[in-house]
């Protein structure tokens, strides 16, 4: 079974062919992920890349992944693990509640002249 570790960084897969844009791993190939990869259709059985399609432009990422497609044989199977935006989200507003909660933090809407008055401005917007 052939398997590829695309984006590998220094996530290194015993049996694995290990390709990233910048070896940090005399075990790990040079390959540029923006240009056409170099193996033959249907080369793979396996593609596997975690936490690198987030850091690409959409473009880029649908770039790679018809590649990777290219690459691997029918019926292959690509894995590809990105963050849960939706879980960071749900935990950084569950800190903020209990952050809020515990008085720890004060939130108040605070008008422009507020801002200017306290910094000397006498209600008038301060040039900086």
């Amino acid at each position: 079974m052939k398997m590829l570790n695309f984006a590998c960084g220094s996530r290194i897969a015993q049996g694995w062919e290990n390709i990233d844009f910048s070896p940090m791993d005399n075990r790990v190939k040079k390959v540029n992920l923006l240009k056409r990869l170099p193996y033959d259709d249907n080369h793979f059985d396996v593609a596997y890349s975690s936490h690198f399609l987030e850091h690409l432009t959409p473009r880029n990422a649908e770039s790679i992944l018809k590649e990777i497609s290219r690459v691997l044989k029918p019926g292959g199977i690509l894995r590809v693990v990105v963050p849960d935006l939706e879980n960071m989200c749900e935990g950084y507003l569950q800190a903020l509640g209990a952050l809020k909660a515990s008085k720890a933090i004060k939130a108040r809407k605070a008008e422009s002249s507020d801002f200017a008055a306290n910094i000397g401005g006498g209600g008038q917007p301060a040039r900086i």
